[in-house]
């Protein structure tokens, strides 16, 4: 099993601020694919107590586990993060592939790779290096200090006695009073870094809770944990809620005959056993007033993932008997729970969802005043973090079709329910107040100032009072948006089944077709770009021989392209999903030169790969093990294995000398053509990279 091993924080502090320097990109995301901010543009939310400059962000997952993966998000537009989900279970077995995501998206229920302390300082790592990309403003790629507000969402699971651990406790306590942390990483940034020592990250780094419970948790239990999150520790909480709440014959009808999946396989038990609707409304309620005493606030999540039986052509490894859905039939099954949720539950609340968002969707998401709209299998397709300025762009242009310039406005006008919104809204505005804004219907760009003014004067809160008319208009434009997905094309199956392109080729170790899909499919930055020197040369096969070795023809080593792709094995948990969207036959992940973070986790691995170090280079080719170390100064290297031992020229790599065991295996010098690339082009290239992050 891939073990994922996080990158140290100077490594990535390096690697950030010489790629963009250096280049167009941090770590591996193009410049042109970032979310540049405009300042004639307010997308800005508020979340809880805390104002994002946008809605969207990646949902709990694959996306937000590790620091690197966090600042790519950043980078592309997202400031409302949720963090992946911790456990008091930190040591599972987690089967491989993880995730499949070829046009809808699959995974397995349990997906916590890091340890829970690992995570802790993930996060903290995370919100650091954005506190420099702020700082600098992307490296000077934007314009203004505008857009730059960024709020992270703590989520946790799955049971009321791993969340009372002081383990799980520890890790909340350790987000909401992160100093600690920052010390130690700030005391790590040393010569031209240490400009950024002075920098103080939020803190704290979250107050906010998204509850992740797992499939069938009781209830009872679930309004306990809830409890103890609000009341004992006083965050903010939001309760993930599953897609079975709107009953199996609800979701079957629209899964089934509506959408026409009928290959995902629904079992009434799975929905029995899970939370059912009238509980989670009285849920919803009790915690209500529970939250009001606290001065915190309390909210929904729709939604979870859907759990159908599991295919063993995706998850062969997989014990468990179900999968879990996500993409285009999630966000129908999703919203109409979420506007029957809001619908039924008798008062405005914030609502956060994640469920198939994509470009097309997110205006419409947003328009329903919900806050944040996160997005995760969307992510896991071609282009991957780079889809979601797209997101954006959409936004402002559905805003500009409405003539607003910012987010509470488009909300407030997306579907003419404006006026309907401030008349229906409780608060302590008067009835002259009420009249005032009902004219200012028409000009719905001045409304949300409007709303401050009026509620100001009043004595009532202006943000709530926003927050109220907002939500009660979302609410009223879901009425219009939710009851036409169903009959949208582009959710059915039909719609969903193309695979992404193959051609009739196999990959090959080195000269792909160098489509770098593969990058931007990986949610963890594990692949990367590198350029090698072309070369082409003849080989040999040294074995023992009378003079003590000989020489045999060789396959040769041959190298035609430039670019290149590598794998960074710390950040690989072999998920697969560089296979799905890989055009050629093969998986990157397999294929492509591997390097691990350590020579620990050299030494712990049986496959092929590399581990670098200025005392030379370590490597395993076909299960072979070999030491190389090189003294350019004169123009010598060695190489050491249990039955070699070789001295050569290190330019021409010439052999001068050595000996083959009589009974080792041959070797054949294309392998010290290999090992030579690798650690000239990949640990001794000028490109910054995950394993030399200064670049040479």
């Amino acid at each position: 099993m891939a073990d994922l091993c996080p990158i140290p924080f100077i490594d990535l502090a390096r690697r950030m601020c010489r790629e963009a320097e250096a280049g167009a990109s941090v770590f591996d995301l193009p410049d042109r694919k970032w979310w540049v901010p405009d300042p004639g543009l307010d997308f800005s939310a508020l979340h809880f107590a805390r104002r994002a400059a946008t809605p969207v962000g990646p949902a709990a997952g694959p996306h937000t586990q590790l620091a690197q993966n966090i600042v790519l998000a950043w980078l592309a537009g997202s400031r409302i993060i949720e963090l992946k989900t911790v456990q008091v279970n930190d040591r599972l077995d987690i089967p491989r592939p993880c995730i499949h995501a070829p046009n809808i998206g699959y995974n397995v229920e349990w997906s916590q790779e890091l340890t829970v302390g690992e995570s802790l300082r993930e996060y903290a790592k995370a919100a650091y290096l954005i506190e420099i990309l702020k700082e600098t403003r992307a490296f000077g790629r934007f314009p203004t200090e505008h857009g730059l507000e960024t709020v992270f969402d703590i989520s946790v699971g799955y049971d009321l006695e791993g969340i009372r651990s002081e383990k799980v406790t520890g890790f909340i306590r350790g987000l909401m009073e992160p100093r600690r942390l920052f010390d130690e990483l700030r005391s790590e940034l040393k010569g031209d870094l240490a400009r950024f020592r002075g920098l103080e990250p939020p803190q704290p780094i979250s107050d906010c809770v998204t509850l992740s419970t797992f499939h069938g948790c009781p209830a009872d239990q679930i309004e306990s944990i809830a409890r103890y999150l609000l009341e004992e520790l006083g965050l903010h909480v939001i309760i993930k809620l599953n897609p079975t709440l709107l009953g199996f014959d609800e979701v079957r009808t629209i899964l089934h005959d509506r959408l026409g999946y009928h290959h995902l396989e629904l079992r009434r038990e799975a929905f029995d056993v899970d939370l059912q609707y009238v509980d989670g409304i009285g849920i919803l309620t009790r915690l209500r007033e529970a939250a009001e005493a606290r001065g915190t606030s309390v909210g929904a999540k729709f939604t979870n993932t859907l759990v159908v039986r599991n295919d063993a052509s995706m998850f062969p490894t997989q014990a468990d008997p179900w999968m879990y859905v996500s993409g285009a039939p999630l966000h129908v099954i999703s919203m109409n729970l979420m506007q029957r949720f809001r619908e039924d539950l008798g008062f405005e609340f914030p609502v956060s969802f994640s469920a198939g968002i994509d470009v097309k969707n997110f205006p419409a998401a947003v328009a329903c005043g919900m806050v944040p709209v996160t997005t995760c299998t969307d992510l896991l397709k071609q282009g991957g973090f780079g889809r979601l300025p797209g997101y954006l762009k959409a936004l402002a242009r559905e805003m500009e079709r409405v003539g607003v310039s910012s987010r509470e406005a488009y909300v407030l006008a997306a579907r003419g329910h404006a006026a309907q919104a401030v008349s229906e809204s409780p608060g302590g505005l008067p009835p002259e107040g009420i009249d005032r804004l009902m004219a200012l219907a028409a000009y719905p760009d001045d409304l949300p100032g409007a709303i401050r003014k009026e509620s100001g004067a009043a004595g009532d809160d202006p943000e709530s009072a926003v927050l109220r008319i907002t939500r009660r208009a979302g609410r009223l434009n879901g009425r219009d948006i939710v009851p036409a997905l169903v009959g949208e094309r582009r959710y059915h199956a039909d719609a969903n089944r193309k695979p992404p392109r193959r051609i009739d080729s196999t990959l090959e170790l080195y000269d792909c077709i160098n489509c770098d899909l593969c990058i931007s499919a990986c949610p963890n930055d594990a692949i990367f770009a590198w350029e090698a020197t072309p070369r082409s040369v003849q080989t040999h096969v040294i074995g023992h021989g009378p003079g003590g070795l000989s020489l045999a023809p060789g396959t040769g080593f041959s190298i035609a392209e430039e670019h290149q792709l590598g794998l960074f094995a710390g950040a690989c948990n072999e998920c697969s999903n560089c296979e799905v969207y890989c055009p050629e036959s093969g998986a990157p992940f397999r294929v492509k030169e591997r390097l691990f973070p350590s020579a620990e986790a050299f030494e712990r691995s049986s496959d092929d790969g590399f581990w670098g170090s200025d005392a030379g280079l370590l490597a395993r080719i076909g299960g072979r093990e070999l030491r190389l170390t090189i003294d350019e100064a004169s123009d010598r290297a060695e190489l050491i294995g249990d039955d070699v031992n070789l001295e050569l020229s290190w330019t021409s790599q010439r052999i001068l000398g050595g000996s083959v065991n009589p009974d080792g295996l041959p070797l054949d010098t294309a392998d010290l053509w290999r090992m030579r690339t690798a650690w000239e082009s990949i640990y001794r290239a000028k490109r910054p990279n995950p394993v030399n992050p200064v670049g040479r």
